[in-house]
Formats: structure tokens, sequence, C-alpha cells
């Protein structure tokens, strides 16, 4: 029996893009001290034919949700972005459309045209004027102020995120209110859950402070990282294999009692089932795949990739078969706890 089935498929998280205008030291695109750029990005965009020819019209059809939070790019940076969205809207108008994006690129009938699509975009904003652009680097603050501006001008529902750190603490009060006067839906404020990394001896480990560029990010003293799992907000972790083999896994991307299955697609055509796997060769995925080309969309149907070695390995150490290969990923991120 496979992981998932394609008429189970209830949501897509694709990666439109692995452009972005944005310069986020902490971003997947970078290495941890925020300043070297991983090779692979600014690459590529996912197309709206391949969309067409390798998900199809009759998957489409049948989703609930189809969203765009990349690993390693923006979604707004695709030059099809529109275009891609206005497509799924025809072919699905009920299902719920979704953007993450930092705001800061494209012009104002972009946004509109989105706004008018329906598309519920959630707006990665880390401060002020003054603060903004200290993790969001390059993005200028009165550009992002427009497009926001456009985009709820033309009846856009968008929420605010807000990543916390030592430097923008203060402002909290103050981003919320401001994001009630312009007409945002929500606000949220959290640290992020990306101050770790692994020593040299394997053992995942909390960072304080992070270099980046001129200056160093350091934590909030007010926000805990999100609790993720056993991993979440742990303070120093061993990569024990025995505990890692045996915890119990609820995979929250896939729940088919509360009908919510949801695959991600990477803008290389690799598919996996979530974000936190998205990069196949930068994790211990690269164990249980032995030709990439099973995996990726360039090469093999959707359907033989779900009933695959590797989705089938995924199922089985969900299920708790002690024989199966068990992710670390999957432990950190969806590890019950206290079990």
């Amino acid at each position: 029996m496979s992981y998932i089935t394609t008429d189970k498929i209830t949501s897509i998280n694709a990666e439109l893009t692995n452009y972005c205008n944005a310069a986020c030291p902490m971003c997947a695109r970078y290495f941890i001290d925020g300043e070297l750029v991983k090779d692979k990005v600014n690459s590529m965009h996912t197309g709206l034919e391949f969309i067409k020819d390798k998900i199809g019209i009759k998957i489409i059809k049948q989703l609930n949700r189809f969203t765009s939070c990349g690993n390693f790019g923006d979604g707004a940076m695709n030059p099809e972005c529109v275009d891609i969205y206005s497509w799924i809207k025809q072919v699905n108008p009920t299902a719920t459309l979704m953007l993450h994006s930092n705001g800061g690129a494209r012009n104002i009938k972009f946004w509109q045209d989105l706004a008018k699509l329906d598309v519920r975009i959630t707006f990665a904003i880390d401060g002020l004027e003054d603060t903004n652009h200290m993790y969001r680097r390059n993005v200028k603050w009165d550009k992002l102020l427009e497009n926001v501006k456009a985009f709820l001008k033309a009846g856009g529902n968008a929420s605010w995120e807000m990543l916390i750190f030592k430097h923008n603490e203060h402002q909290i009060d103050k981003c919320r209110e401001l994001s009630q006067q312009l007409g945002f839906k929500q606000f949220n404020a959290k640290q992020s859950s990306r101050w770790a990394d692994f020593d040299s001896d394997g053992v995942w480990r909390d960072l304080d402070k992070i270099k980046a560029g001129d200056y160093v990010l350091e934590k909030s003293t007010m926000l805990k990282a999100p609790d993720i799992g056993e991993g979440g907000n742990s303070q120093k972790i061993n990569m024990d294999k025995e505990i890692i083999e045996t915890k119990k896994i609820k995979c929250f991307a896939h729940n088919i009692e509360k009908n919510f299955v949801e695959i991600y697609l990477a803008v290389n055509g690799d598919v996996s089932p979530c974000c936190w796997l998205g990069d196949l060769k930068m994790h211990e995925s690269k164990n249980i795949i032995k030709d990439y080309k099973q995996v990726n969309l360039n090469h093999t149907p959707l359907d033989t990739i779900l009933n695959g070695d590797y989705f089938k390995e995924l199922e089985k150490g969900i299920r708790g078969d002690l024989n199966a290969y068990r992710l670390q990923t999957c432990y950190f991120t969806c590890g019950i706890k206290d079990q």
C-alpha cells in the first residue's frame, strides 16, 4: 500500500520559483552565517504548462487548497504567478488559494490581480521601516507598503506574519496596530525555529546569535521558538538512532481522517510529502532514494512516485514499523512528545 494515492490529494504546496528579491540570513537559501548563498538558487521557475502537464486538471479539481510557500524562493518572483493562480481558479473555483511573500517585489497591478483572484497572502513583515530590512534584507519599506496597500485596497485577504528578534520585539504592538489600520485579517508574531545548527558531533544545538552582514541577529527575550515536535525548542538534542526509530510520528501533512493530504512540489520537479522534506538532497532522504529520477515529475508520473519506494518507506516508518528507515526530520517536526 502506498503512502498516499493521487485521488486522496487535497492540497498542493508548490515551490513556484527559487528566485527571491530578499536575502534573509536564516533562509534555507543561505548557509547558517547568512552570507554564503547556496549554488542552486536563482535558477528556475515552475511553469504553468508544467503544472497542467504533470499535475493535471483532475487533481486540481479535487483540491481544497493550493499554496506556495517555497523553501528557496518567493512565489511572487515567478513571471507566471498570476497566470498559474488564474488557471487554478478557473479549473477549481472553490479551492483556497494562498501565497507567502515578503511583499517587496512586483508592481501594484500584480498585487491587485492576485486580490481579484482571491489569493490569500501571508506577508512576511518583520518590523517597521527602521527594522524590517534588518532581517528581510533588500526589501524596501516604501515599496512593500505600496504593494500591501494596493492588495488590500483591491479587496485582498492578507495576514501579517512577524518574526521576532531582539531588535524588533519592542515593536510588536505597533505592528499589530498598523496591521489593523491597513486592513489585515490576521497578525501573528512568532520566533523563528531556525535558531539551531548541527555541531561537529552531529548534535543539534541552539544558537543565540547569528551574524548577518553588518550586524548580528539575536534571539527575542520575549518569545520562544515554535514548538514543532520533539525538536522544536529543545536545548540540546542528541541524534540518538534508537530514539528516532521508536518515537511515534503524527504526520501533519497527511491526515486522511480529516481529509487533508498534501504533497510538496519543489521547483526542480521533486515530489515529497511536505515542505520540511522538500529539498530531498539536503537531508537523510538521500539514504532511501536510490535514483532521484524516481521522485521527480520530469522523469516519473506522480502516481508512480507516490507508489514508489520512498513514499512507501516513509509510510511504514510513520505507522511504527521498526524495520523501516525513520527520518530525523520527521522525528523533529512531527514526533509525538511524552509517549
